[in-house]
């Protein structure tokens, strides 16, 4: 496996960027900017070739959507990549600090976790993604992205290297993988001694996977698709605007909408309204299927009791990703977003803007739906870590 990744080399690197000054990182950012804006024809050709590969392939078309990498899609690479540069790493930064009892200082320092590995299918983005948040965190990383989108994730590395050259740092900081071969996934995830943490974006058997064969501590999400509970105190003119755009600003994407549940009291007088309204976004409704990630234009409606029926019902469900309710009851909307389960709880606002980027965080290594170390968007304050400095003089345990 050494001639399709040296992990070795990676590791050092990783230790050289740990010693980088926030100038030297942020140079880099600076340089990948200038390598996407030149290189953004190339780009989007090497994009083309992949989309015309998985159409023959007969990939589902959300899938395809989420492989489209165009110039509005290059433009937001860029923006989130100049965000990321004003964004302070914390690398080096005194996060705690103490006097003990008996003199000694202490110190809680910022740095990064070291090297992760990313494994990924389609969204190419993810690519620049991933470096921009790394290098500026001090880590190193190892890409894995999909054989699908294998022709522009080779030219948006090209970006990478280029960019770390030009900054005076390793090359070796980043890695990709662009073999084919399925075992070099397997062999990632056991290699403990020099990767530090994995993570995952992808379908539900992708990750699953990796969270079932690593020996490595792993972020990930197995599956989204939003819950949103109408409650009788909700306006209406703000549920269809907040329901068609969770739904339909981005069908696939893992925080779009999936399940209506609307209040018995109120359901008389907006159902239909509201399946008019989603059927003229040419939007399908499904029958009782509570548990599948739809990632296009269907949606499940289900009526509850009241919010208590709604909460029991979204925690079951629910994946624990994206979840909303809209109210104007604030004892109800107190009640939903203290008892319901999730990364991120929308009130009164579009599910689709639970992401790193909207957040302020620059851009986001993908959503984390666990409850340790990160939850919810992945972003440039994840990827850090900290050890504890002591000073003393002289002193010993009594």
């Amino acid at each position: 496996m050494k001639k399709i990744i040296d992990l070795n080399r990676i590791k050092k690197a990783s230790q050289y960027l740990s010693q980088s000054t926030e100038i030297m990182r942020n140079t880099f950012l600076k340089n990948l900017c200038r390598e996407l804006e030149m290189k953004r024809e190339s780009i989007i050709i090497a994009n083309i070739i992949d989309i015309k590969n998985a159409q023959n392939d007969h990939l589902a078309d959300s899938f395809v959507e989420r492989l489209t990498l165009d110039e509005k899609v290059i433009n937001t690479l860029v923006n989130k990549v100049k965000k990321i540069l004003k964004l302070d790493s914390d690398i080096g930064k005194v996060l705690d600090q103490r006097v003990g009892d008996d003199g000694i200082l202490i110190k809680k320092i910022g740095v990064p976790i070291g090297v992760v590995a990313v494994i990924y299918e389609a969204r190419p983005e993810v690519t620049i993604d991933v470096a921009a948040l790394c290098i500026k965190s001090g880590n190193s990383a190892i890409l894995k992205g999909g054989t699908e989108a294998m022709n522009t994730n080779k030219i948006l590395y090209k970006c990478i290297e280029n960019a770390l050259l030009k900054s005076r740092l390793p090359k070796e900081a980043i890695g990709i993988i662009t073999t084919k071969n399925r075992n070099v996934v397997d062999y990632l995830l056991k290699q403990h001694e020099y990767i530090d943490l994995v993570i995952a974006r992808g379908g539900y058997g992708l990750v699953n996977h990796v969270i079932n064969n690593s020996t490595i501590p792993v972020l990930a999400h197995g599956a989204g698709g939003a819950r949103i509970f109408i409650d009788e105190s909700a306006d209406f003119t703000m549920v269809e605007k907040i329901v068609v755009n969770a739904k339909t600003s981005k069908p696939a994407a893992c925080n779009s909408l999936n399940t209506i549940l609307i209040h018995q009291k109120i359901s008389a007088r907006i159902l239909k309204r509201l399946k008019k309204i989603l059927q003229d976004q040419g939007i399908e409704i499904i029958e009782n299927d509570w548990t599948t990630e739809f990632l296009d234009l269907r949606i499940s409606m289900k009526i509850v009791k009241n919010v208590d029926d709604a909460i029991r019902f979204v925690n079951r469900y629910g994946k624990k990703h994206t979840e909303g309710i809209i109210a104007d009851d604030k004892k109800v909307i107190d009640k939903f977003v203290k008892q319901v389960d999730a990364a991120a709880i929308f009130v009164n606002a579009s599910t689709r803007l639970h992401d790193g980027y909207v957040f302020g965080m620059g851009s986001e290594m993908g959503i984390a739906t666990g409850k340790l170390h990160a939850r919810g968007p992945v972003g440039l304050k994840d990827l850090t870590s900290y050890k504890w400095q002591i000073y003393g003089n002289g002193n010993i345990r009594k």
